[in-house]
């Protein structure tokens, strides 16, 4: 009847039909945090446990950059240069004058961003390993 902590632990992890969702890894953990021997292929499994889902869109990172990239260039533009306007951009906008009027510059917004999100899709995919 007596059986060392190792015996114990093997048995346990010996693969047998698991419900959807349970795995070997969730005995380990139980048995580690109740003062059990953990085996040493054990550390592989617990990396995979704790694994998130998925990770955030690559395009979205890219898109966020841009926005804060943006947002900090027009802030520090208006703190080094007070009371000028921006260079090229002021140039341009009196040719649409008649756009910004109307709601179907949302619209032009809505197309360029997706525009850019699927150029930075392509992107992140092409450089990814």
């Amino acid at each position: 009847a007596n059986r060392s902590p190792q015996s114990t632990l093997t048995r346990d992890i010996v693969p047998r039909p698991m419900l959807k969702g349970q795995t070997s890894v969730v005995v380990v953990s139980r048995l580690a945090r109740i003062g059990e021997w953990m085996s040493s292929d054990s550390a592989d499994s617990v990396g995979e446990f704790i694994q998130g889902e998925s990770e955030p869109s690559s395009s979205w990172v890219f898109l966020a950059m841009g926005i804060v990239l943006s947002l900090a260039t027009l802030i520090l533009h208006g703190m080094l240069f007070p009371g000028h306007d921006l260079p090229v951009i002021s140039d341009i906008l009196p040719v649409f004058e008649g756009v910004f009027d109307s709601g179907i510059w949302f619209f032009i917004l809505g197309i360029m961003m997706g525009v850019f999100a699927i150029i930075a899709t392509m992107m992140t995919e092409a450089t990814s390993e």
